[in-house]
C-alpha cells in the first residue's frame, strides 16, 4: 500500500493534464458561434516552407486528419466542408515543429504564432484558444515554481525546516492551480477549455491520520481513488478526442489499485459501469482498451480481465462498433482461457513419462506443483530450463515437483533434452493429444508455467523461474498452518 500512496502523490502534484473529443452540441448561448464548414489558417514564423500534416487525437494516438503545403512564411490552411470534429489538434511542419490549438463550434478560425516562441507571440481570433494560450503562459510559470520547488524537496531531509517551508509551497501551488481552473468556469461558461481543464483535473489529496497520528495510507488511496472520476461528464465525448480520457483510465488503473488482477478489476468494473452509461463512444474505447491491455500484460493472470470484459461487455448486442465474426473470435479466446485462469482449479493430465508409462498430475501428491510447458528446440525454453532446474535442485526436498509436458512431439529430441539437463523432474509427453493439456493450461508462448497448491488451485502462471520463491514461500507458509 505504501507504493501505491507513493503513486497518489505524485499522481496529485503532477501538472494539469491534456483533454478529448466529441460530437458537436449546439448550446443555448454557444461560447463562440457554430460554423458549418472548416477553414483553420495556421501561420507558424520561422517553419518551413513544405508539406504540413493536421493530427487529430484519439485516446493515445495521433491520427492524421489532414495535410496541406505550407508556403515560405509558415502558412498553411486547411479545410473542410464538412468541419473537423471537436477535440485538440496539432499542426505539424516538415520540421516537426508543432502548434496545438483546440476545436470546436467556430472552425473558422486562424493561428499566428513565431515559432521561436509559440506560447507567447500566439494572437487568433478563436476565443477558445484565446483563452487556452492564456492558460498556457500561466502553466508555464507553474512550472517554473514547481521545479523550483521540487529542488527545494530534493536538496534538503525529509522533517527538516526547510523541507516543511518547500512542503507548504507545493500545497500552496496545488491550491493556487485547482482555484485558477475553477475560476475557468466562471470566465468562461460553455467553452470546450472549460470541459477540457476541468475533467483533466486530479482530486485534492487528504490527509487521514490514524489515532496514532500516522498518515493513513490505506484510507488516503481508498479516498482519492473514490474522487478520481468526480468532475469527468462521461456523456461529452470530446473529451476522448484529447489526453485527458486515455490519462486518467491509465493513472486510475495502472497506479491506484495494487498491481494484481484481482485489484484491478475493481477498478475495471467501476469504470465499465460508469462508460456503459455515458456516451457509447466511450464505452467503445474503454472495451477495445482493456481487451488490448490486459489479453496479455505483465500483469500476473491478466486474462481474467480480458474474460471478464469479452463476456459481458464485448458481446454481439453491445459491441456495436464491430461485427459479429470478430466477437465470436473473442468469445472462442476466452473460452481456450478460463481453465486455466488464475485463481481457477488446475485439471488433471495424465501423459507417458519417458518410460511410456502414465503418470497424472494429481498423483504428485506434494505442496508445490508446477506444471511446465516446454519445446526442447524453443529459445527461450533453453533459456529458462537451466534456471528452473537449479531452483528445482533448492526446493525439492521442501516439497516442489516439476511436471514438464514436452509440446513438441518428437521423441529423440525429448530425450536427448532431458538428458542434457539432467531433467529428474516428472517428464511427460502427450503426441496423441490424449490428455487434452492444450485445452486445460492455455499457452501463447514458450515456456508456459503454471503452479498449482495442495489443493489442484493455480495461484500463479507465467513467471519465471527467478519470481518464483516469493510464491514458494507463501504456498509453504500456508500449507504448513493447515
Amino acid at each position: 500500500m505504501r507504493n501505491i500512496a507513493r503513486q497518489v502523490i505524485i499522481v496529485a502534484f503532477s501538472m494539469f493534464c491534456l483533454c478529448s473529443y466529441g460530437q458537436q452540441i449546439k448550446p443555448k448561448e454557444p461560447f463562440e458561434p457554430y460554423t458549418d464548414n472548416a477553414e483553420i489558417e495556421v501561420i507558424l514564423k520561422g517553419a518551413p516552407a513544405g508539406k504540413a500534416k493536421l493530427y487529430g487525437v484519439y485516446g493515445n494516438q495521433n491520427v492524421v486528419k489532414d495535410s496541406a503545403i505550407a508556403d515560405s512564411s509558415g502558412k498553411v490552411v486547411f479545410k473542410n466542408p464538412k468541419r473537423f470534429l471537436s477535440g485538440l489538434y496539432y499542426t505539424v511542419y516538415s520540421d516537426n515543429s508543432v502548434l496545438t490549438f483546440l476545436l470546436d463550434m467556430n472552425q473558422k478560425i486562424f493561428l499566428h504564432a513565431d515559432k521561436m516562441d509559440i506560447i507567447n507571440t500566439m494572437k487568433t481570433n478563436s476565443r477558445e484558444n484565446e483563452v487556452y494560450y492564456q492558460s498556457q503562459v500561466y502553466e508555464s510559470d507553474v512550472a517554473k515554481r514547481q521545479q523550483q520547488i521540487t529542488a527545494g524537496l530534493t536538496s534538503n531531509p525529509p522533517g527538516s525546516k526547510e523541507h516543511n517551508d518547500f512542503k507548504e509551497q507545493q500545497q500552496k501551488l496545488i491550491d493556487e492551480k485547482a482555484q485558477v481552473v475553477k475560476g475557468y468556469a466562471d470566465k468562461y461558461p460553455g467553452s470546450f477549455f472549460v470541459a477540457f481543464k476541468t475533467m483533466g483535473q486530479n482530486p485534492k489529496l487528504t490527509d487521514p491520520r490514524k489515532p496514532n497520528g500516522d498518515l493513513d495510507t490505506a484510507a488516503q488511496v481508498m479516498r482519492y481513488r473514490n474522487e478520481f472520476w468526480n468532475n469527468f461528464d462521461f456523456n461529452d465525448d470530446r473529451i476522448l478526442r484529447t489526453p485527458v480520457f486515455f490519462n486518467k483510465l491509465n493513472t486510475y488503473l495502472n497506479n491506484l489499485f495494487v498491481q494484481r488482477v484481482d485489484s484491478i478489476i475493481i477498478g475495471v468494473k467501476y469504470i465499465l459501469d460508469k462508460v456503459e452509461k455515458g456516451n457509447k463512444e466511450y464505452f467503445n474505447f474503454t472495451v477495445n482498451y482493456l481487451l488490448l491491455t490486459y489479453k496479455e500484460s505483465s500483469v500476473m493472470g491478466s486474462e481474467k480481465i480480458f474474460c471478464y470484459t469479452v463476456d459481458n461487455y464485448f458481446t454481439y448486442k453491445k459491441a456495436y462498433w464491430t461485427d459479429s465474426n470478430n466477437v465470436t473470435k473473442a468469445h472462442l479466446m476466452s473460452d481456450e482461457m478460463k481453465p486455466s485462469l488464475l485463481g481457477a482449479i488446475g485439471q488433471d493430465v495424465n501423459c507417458k513419462n519417458d518410460k511410456g508409462e502414465y503418470v497424472s498430475l494429481y498423483s504428485i501428491k506434494k505442496p508445490i506443483r508446477i506444471v511446465y510447458l516446454c519445446n526442447p528446440d524453443c529459445e527461450h525454453c533453453q533459456k529458462e530450463t537451466p534456471k528452473l532446474k537449479a531452483l528445482y535442485d533448492k526446493w525439492k526436498s521442501k516439497g516442489l515437483e516439476v511436471y514438464a509436458i514436452d509440446i513438441e512431439h518428437e521423441a529423440d529430441k525429448w530425450h536427448k533434452y532431458i538428458e542434457e539437463h539432467q531433467l529428474d523432474w516428472i517428464n511427460v509427453s502427450d503426441d496423441k493429444y490424449e490428455s487434452l493439456y492444450y485445452k486445460k493450461y492455455h499457452i501463447v508462448n514458450t515456456p508456459g508455467l503454471y503452479v498449482i497448491d495442495s489443493n489442484n488451485r493455480i495461484v500463479a502462471k507465467q513467471l519465471m523461474p527467478d519470481q518464483l520463491e516469493p510464491t514458494f514461500e507463501l504456498m509453504l507458509k500456508k500449507y504448513n498452518e493447515h
